[in-house]
């Protein structure tokens, strides 16, 4: 089985480099790893598109089945900023993103994303009624505008970044048919 780091310590599939190890003042101590997972998946999603729904749905279903899940709205407390959240997502061992339409309309979700790529763990990808293609791509949902309501060309090209490596990724391509149900596309 293929490492998913190469020995320089980058992710093979998304070229981006494993967590730090710090090592103690002790010699006697092995190195630990920073912010050990305190859970087992974090849900990325747009509340507006998912959250009532299928993210409601996965969440409970995780939770389940003893899956210690992270979903902003049981954990993350009202006023809390984006700093606290990048700490819940550094505490995550997995991360699922379910990238739906509105997901690229939202800062929140984009910042989310980016941090994902950044921890370089292992990301599992929903598109929901969409295109992998799109999100790779940065077509239909996921075209930025280059105004882009004053957000400054850097974080663009970040989130940009982080989508087209997510994108690249062999996830799961749900589709909402005519019934509205989902079928695997």
């Amino acid at each position: 089985m293929e490492r998913p780091f190469d020995d320089e310590g980058m992710r093979r599939d998304l070229n981006v480099r494993k967590p730090k190890t710090v090592k103690p003042s002790s010699s006697s101590s092995p190195p630990r790893t920073i912010n050990k997972p305190r859970f087992d998946v974090f849900l990325s999603f747009s509340g507006k598109d998912t959250r009532k729904g299928f993210t409601g749905h996965l969440y409970n279903a995780l939770r389940q089945r003893g899956i210690s899940t992270f979903i902003d709205n049981e954990e993350l407390e009202r006023g809390e900023r984006i700093e606290e959240l990048f700490h819940y997502i550094e505490a995550s061992k997995i991360f699922v993103p379910v990238l739906s339409k509105g997901y690229a309309d939202s800062r929140w979700c984009l910042r989310e994303i980016t941090k994902m790529v950044e921890c370089g763990r292992l990301i599992i990808p929903i598109f929901f009624d969409v295109d992998p293609r799109d999100v790779r791509k940065q077509s239909g949902p996921f075209q930025f505008d280059k105004s882009s309501n004053g957000v400054g060309e850097e974080d663009q090209t970040r989130w940009k970044d982080a989508l087209r490596a997510v994108g690249k990724i062999s996830g799961y391509s749900l589709q909402n048919d005519t019934n509205g149900t989902l079928s695997s596309g």
